[in-house]
């Protein structure tokens, strides 16, 4: 890919694996408290998320401190709405999550603010396997989809997102500031690209 949103893969978590290590060959390693579940795969190809505590946690590194433009993908199975449920946020930088109506969100952190997306209500059906991505363009352009289809999506002028900040890294499966916003189910896989430029 060329251009100034040329991205690169720097994080790529499988979790048949107990313990989270990054596929993408940069180290993000991830520090998980969740418990190994039924996947798509069989019985231990997912890590479980209670609700309460459960997260994997990832410490901030060169690549995910990038500017820029982003993609995320997540394979999940959200198992209970109720309020906002995290699935993955970069601190300072960007979020995607379920809202208590089945929506799915995307925000990016820009100007001491959120700026945010969202689907239609009842986007996610509880018990479903689903992949979610949230897509940001250094030029504005936010886009999420559902298993590969556009679901919403929509131009802002705010410019690269911002990197990814200590001391709280990037979450996956809760809100990074506390033990809020946890996610009720099973993820399965976690792709993160980053902007090739560091301007």
């Amino acid at each position: 890919m060329t251009g100034p949103d040329a991205l690169e893969l720097v994080l790529h978590h499988r979790y048949t694996d107990p313990h989270p290590h990054d596929l993408s060959g940069h180290g993000n390693v991830g520090f998980s408290t969740g418990t190994r579940a039924r996947g798509r795969q069989g019985p231990h190809a997912a890590l479980a998320f209670d609700g309460a505590h459960d997260r994997v946690f990832v410490p901030p590194s060169p690549t995910l401190a990038r500017p820029g433009g982003f993609r995320t993908d997540l394979v999940v199975n959200v198992e209970a709405l109720g309020q906002r449920r995290t699935l993955i946020e970069g601190y300072l930088s960007f979020a995607l999550y379920v809202e208590a109506d089945g929506a799915v969100g995307g925000s990016v952190y820009r100007y001491k603010d959120w700026h945010s997306l969202q689907t239609a209500p009842g986007s996610i059906r509880l018990g479903d396997w689903i992949t979610i991505t949230l897509m940001y363009s250094s030029d504005g352009i936010m886009t999420l989809l559902l298993n590969e289809e556009q679901a919403a999506a929509d131009y802002r002028r705010l410019g690269p997102c911002n990197a990814i900040a200590w001391p709280f890294g990037l979450s996956i499966g809760a809100w990074p500031d506390a033990d809020q916003r946890v996610l009720q189910g099973r993820i399965e896989e976690v792709k993160l690209w980053r902007s090739l430029r560091t301007t």
